[in-house]
């Protein structure tokens, strides 16, 4: 898992250096945010899984979150720290306080690798730049959802109802349309 998040980390970092200032401005594909609000975002969401994995006591209903001037920046160091949290021995097995109740770390680093690879699309989309994740990563976030979400993904609130895709989509498409966006 976390060779995976490392190479989900990397892609979408790249993606966050390669959008210009100018650019985060621009509406993204997650209703009402803009490009630099979703890439805000993924940073502070690293932030919070690197700060329970860690043992620190995180208000969920204010987790706070640096709002950094250079999202790109934030995004490489908390994910960096992210990634030392979960090679921590035993880390994926422990069982943390979060959000929705207590989960074991290596369910929030399936929900760390599906955000990453997700906001990472929606950043790249709404900044008009390329965005080339490893299918392994594809896979393995398709996996999760397919099993945390069964038929209907939005059932959370937490995406949109699917979409049709082509009967010729790559996988991340058939992914993207499964969670509501039109690739």
């Amino acid at each position: 898992m976390t060779e995976l998040l490392e190479r989900a980390y990397l892609t979408t970092g790249a993606t966050l250096r390669a959008i210009d200032a100018h650019r985060l401005a621009a509406p993204s594909p997650c209703t009402g945010w803009t490009v630099g609000e979703v890439a805000g975002h993924l940073a502070d969401a690293h932030d919070i899984f690197a700060r329970v994995l860690e043992g620190d006591d995180v208000d969920f209903a204010d987790p706070g979150g640096a709002h950094d001037a250079d999202p790109a920046v934030a995004y490489g160091e908390r994910t960096e720290r992210c990634l030392a949290a979960l090679a921590a021995p035993g880390v994926l097995e422990r069982v943390f306080p979060f959000a929705f109740g207590p989960a074991p770390g290596a369910l929030i680093a399936q929900i760390s690798l599906s955000e990453t690879l997700i906001h990472g699309w929606d950043v790249a989309r709404g900044a008009g730049v390329g965005y080339e994740p490893d299918p392994a990563v594809v896979e393995a976030v398709a996996d999760f959802q397919s099993q945390s979400s069964g038929d209907d993904p939005a059932r959370e609130g937490m995406f949109a109802p699917p979409v049709p895709a082509p009967d010729d989509a790559s996988p991340l498409v058939r992914l993207l349309a499964h969670l509501g966006r039109r690739a």
